[in-house]
């Protein structure tokens, strides 16, 4: 008996270690979904985003051409600094499944860096991921978040990365 709680014993101490020792993950290139709905919005294909786009409030706003939502996603004046395009046009681009948000099989939420601004501010591979846990650097400076939505024709960008709804506090 006392050897089988040994071993027991010894046996979770290396599962606790095995979980301590993770690092910092590696990112992923976008899935075809995400980068359909990403390269509709660089190309300024709105129709391509509007297709992109779950239905709800923001495909509405985005289909009546809401200057707030246009500005969020394409910038104004010439300025993208923050902005969608901004983001996305700094190729290749480094993926992350978002840690902070539950994923269900209707919806789930990544984090987009561009690879140079990712490699600026992650810790080094061999960091700890208790010590470093996702997201790395500033939001809409080194990366945004993007959740998407399953729909009856698959999966949609829910909240044009990140846009909320003017008075509602709501994305999507």
């Amino acid at each position: 008996m006392r050897i089988r709680f040994a071993l027991l014993a010894l046996t979770s101490i290396g599962a606790l270690s095995a979980c301590a020792t993770e690092t910092v993950p590696m990112c992923r290139a976008p899935l075809g979904y995400e980068m359909a709905a990403f390269s509709a919005i660089i190309s300024h294909n709105e129709t391509a985003v509007a297709d992109a786009l779950a239905p709800g409030l923001v495909q509405n706003a985005f289909i009546s051409r809401d200057p707030m939502i246009r500005a969020h996603v394409w910038g104004s004046e010439g300025n993208t600094r923050g902005t969608v395009t901004g983001m996305l046009s700094q190729p290749p681009l480094c993926i992350f499944d978002d840690p902070g948000f539950v994923a269900t099989e209707a919806s789930r939420q990544i984090l987009v860096y561009p690879q140079r601004r990712y490699d600026r501010v992650a810790p080094a591979p061999e960091t700890p991921l208790l010590d470093a846990p996702l997201p790395y650097g500033t939001y809409r400076g080194d990366y945004m978040t993007c959740r998407f939505e399953q729909t009856a024709t698959g999966w949609k960008l829910a909240d044009l990365c990140g846009y909320r709804m003017p008075g509602t506090g709501v994305t999507g």
